[in-house]
């Protein structure tokens, strides 16, 4: 059944006749939890029944990771190359990880995405939970570095690439279609990162970037950009992740590239939601698209002040054109956890189509454009937009027009003055009738406390 749902969503992309197209899978997220069966240390409210595959107040237990890994497999085997962008440790205290626990549950989850893709290369980034002491990545090697380059020295199949990224953990590969792959440490850049707050340039990784991306111009290559934190607002929680001066910089180097059409798409992750956003070129045209993964952990934050959605597990297969790397459509699985919890069993189903969804050609930065300028016109876009959000959840909450707002501002700004000033803009819109903003203010006392659970 798995089979035949792709082959029927294969004849929904438009296929140029000169493309040759590629498929990719991006997982992110895992968040195993290997207390979950017992202290349930990552949980953040009783649960007296906890289901096989999860439960959506908690981290992944074991079941839904390797499910989730082997029915990737089941649904399309044949792809070029996995991106998978980190966060694979629990939302678990310091006190009750180490090292050593750590890379015991990088060593599983490696070994089960080489045991169902054997010699398919793997482009992995490490998420902000995954170093010990959580969130602290170090500007210099570190131990974490060393034993995880090792781990993947495989797929990153570069000897000086490994070096670089027991140096910092970052590195460039070339894949076998001439295309660069940069996996970034954005991790560096992480509010709660408290070892870098005083740095300019932690690793040296902002030099390194900007020399990669003019290297990749001068010979003619096509760039890839993958992390685990993105930069900008995340959105509708409005939430700038990056240090502001981190993010900055981070735009700076982007925008000295963003006219080259070097870069032809990014993809993060940590968000643990579905999302996209556009960079543009100094005249105002659409560059490259940037996506976000939903999550494999159903793990929803509760703060004193506020209580995140419950979202399903959702994984996504990508189509590209191999020769200038440009994605051509999304398609997003998932299964609905407390149906796969009451059956014993997981049916991981299609979700959506992207262009069949959204009725746009591809998903390259100038389709997505026109369907942001829909999506101010027509709500209900952004209603669906939510929805797949949360990975199409049963009853998920509602989304008002302050909410909408900070979606579409959020599709293009990536600075919070620019971002405010595009929401004031909304907010005086003749067209655009706003409730009152108590909520954002509420929010924002409670994201300091959000900026260290995510």
């Amino acid at each position: 059944m798995k089979f035949m749902v792709v082959l029927l969503c294969m004849t929904t992309i438009p296929v140029n006749s000169l493309q040759d197209i590629g498929w990719i899978w991006h997982v992110t997220d895992f968040h195993y939890d290997f207390s979950y069966w017992t202290e349930q240390l990552s949980c953040n409210n009783e649960v007296t029944s906890p289901g096989i595959y999860g439960d959506y107040w908690c981290d992944s237990p074991w079941l839904l990771i390797k499910d989730s890994i082997k029915s990737m497999k089941e649904i399309r085997a044949d792809v070029d190359f996995l991106i998978w962008t980190g966060d694979n440790i629990g939302h678990i205290h310091d006190e009750h990880l180490s090292i050593d626990q750590n890379m015991e549950t990088f060593r599983n989850i490696t070994n089960e995405l080489k045991i169902n893709f054997p010699n398919i290369p793997t482009y992995a980034t490490l998420g902000n939970h995954d170093y010990y002491p959580s969130d602290q990545f170090s500007p210099n090697t570190s131990d974490i570095y060393q034993r995880i380059g090792d781990m993947w020295k495989d797929w990153i199949n570069d000897t000086q690439q490994v070096e670089q990224f027991k140096k910092g953990g970052f590195y460039s590969v070339k894949n076998k279609y001439g295309l660069r792959i940069l996996g970034l440490n954005t991790n560096l850049y992480y509010t709660s990162n408290k070892v870098t707050t005083d740095l300019t340039d932690p690793a040296d990784q902002f030099a390194w970037l900007d020399q990669q991306l003019t290297a990749a111009k001068t010979n003619n290559e096509k760039v890839i950009i993958t992390a685990h934190i993105p930069p900008g607002i995340h959105t509708p929680s409005n939430v700038l992740w990056f240090y502001p001066n981190f993010n900055d910089r981070f735009l700076s180097i982007i925008k000295t590239h963003v006219n080259d059409d070097t870069i032809k798409v990014a993809y993060y992750g940590h968000n643990h939601a579905d999302g996209f956003k556009i960079f543009y070129k100094s005249d105002g045209t659409p560059a490259f698209p940037v996506f976000n993964g939903p999550s494999v952990t159903p793990w929803r934050y509760k703060i004193p002040a506020a209580t995140g959605s419950p979202h399903n597990p959702g994984i996504r297969l990508i189509s590209y054109d191999r020769t200038t790397g440009q994605p051509i459509n999304i398609l997003t699985y998932y299964i609905n956890l407390p149906e796969s919890n009451a059956n014993n069993k997981t049916d991981w189903k299609l979700e959506y189509n992207f262009t069949d969804a959204y009725g746009i050609d591809d998903v390259t930065a100038p389709s997505l454009h026109k369907l942001t300028e829909r999506m101010v016109k027509d709500r209900s876009l952004v209603d669906m937009y939510y929805k797949y959000k949360d990975v199409s959840v049963t009853n998920p909450p509602t989304c008002n027009d302050n909410c909408r707002n900070s979606i579409l501002c959020g599709f293009s700004q990536n600075k919070k003055d620019e971002f405010n000033s595009c929401k004031d803009s909304y907010t005086r819109s003749a067209n655009t009738v706003l409730k009152p903003a108590s909520v954002i203010v509420t929010a924002c006392m409670c994201l300091t406390y959000l900026l260290h659970m995510i």
